[in-house]
């Protein structure tokens, strides 16, 4: 991997594939939500949905391949990273289902650098001035979705979406600092647990569920499908390919919203979102690279 990411694109091709299909299958996932959100269905509700299939659906294969001895070793900052990753799927929902499915992915696409920043301070880990630079850069472009000056009701599944994507990174970071002693597998199956209780509580403390309109559960089951596809995807890629190659891929997701918002809804993202959102791919792109060639030097 010398000469560059790009060289490495034919060699670890399935790789990139599982990559583009995981950020498809978000994106569907997303869409869904702003389908069942607009459809009169509570935020809460869906997320309870969502993870009530997923919870079952990674335990049944569990229990199947004999691999529940996955979940069995547990740490204390487990529940951190639980707790972390409830925030970031509540915020998250109602950024999707509230708010313009670019607008929010182009937010959500600032989450690895986020992830660096964290890194930086809580584990230890190094930043060059280019790097810290290029970070700065994808704030900027946040600075320009989230456009200063907006009203508040426009705003705020912006602002909800930003609380989120800090989450999002605060729990990957967690998954780094629990690397090597918490399988992959708990990391999903405790998630969905916790998710689930939580969103349970508060659908039924408050009166929050909405009956199901036979119409709708093609949805609900679209937005489950297409959310355990994302995850398959995403761990497949890095299985077959270097993350450092495929996370830029990542940023496809960006464009299938778009996409889609448009096709559905009609939503046409105005120009400090596509600025917002061309500088926070190319900052993060340029990190990836950055980081890359740092590794490839302390290998030497």
């Amino acid at each position: 991997m010398t000469a560059g990411l790009l060289p490495d694109v034919p060699r670890h091709g399935r790789g990139i594939v599982l990559m583009l299909g995981s950020a498809l299958s978000l994106s569907v996932m997303n869409a869904a939500v702003k389908a069942l959100t607009l459809s009169g269905y509570h935020t809460l509700q869906i997320v309870l949905t969502d993870c009530l299939f997923g919870f079952a659906s990674v335990f049944l294969w569990l229990a199947a391949t004999g691999r529940l001895r996955w979940v069995r070793r547990v740490r204390p900052m487990l529940a951190c990273y639980v707790g972390a990753a409830i925030c970031a799927c509540f915020s998250l929902f109602y950024g999707f289902g509230h708010g313009g499915l670019a607008q929010i992915s182009a937010v959500v696409a600032a989450a690895p650098l986020l992830v660096a920043v964290l890194s930086f301070f809580f584990l230890g880990e190094r930043l060059t001035r280019w790097q810290v630079t290029l970070a700065l850069a994808g704030f900027g472009g946040i600075l320009l979705i989230l456009q200063p000056g907006m009203d508040m009701q426009a705003s705020l599944p912006l602002i909800v979406t930003l609380g989120g994507t800090i989450a999002l990174a605060a729990s990957q970071v967690l998954v780094r600092y629990l690397n090597g002693q918490i399988h992959t597998a708990a990391f999903i199956l405790y998630f969905y647990v916790g998710a689930a209780a939580v969103s349970g509580a508060l659908v039924v403390g408050n009166g929050l569920w909405t009956p199901v309109a036979a119409g709708d559960m093609p949805l609900f089951l679209l937005c489950a499908l297409a959310d355990i596809a994302a995850l398959v995807c995403m761990y497949s890629a890095f299985r077959h390919a270097p993350a450092s190659l495929v996370t830029p891929f990542q940023y496809s997701n960006i464009v299938w919203s778009a996409l889609l918002g448009y096709v559905i809804w009609q939503e046409q993202p105005g120009l400090w979102t596509a600025m917002g959102a061309g500088i926070i791919i190319g900052a993060g792109i340029l990190f990836t690279r950055a980081a890359l060639r740092r590794q490839q030097v302390a290998a030497a």
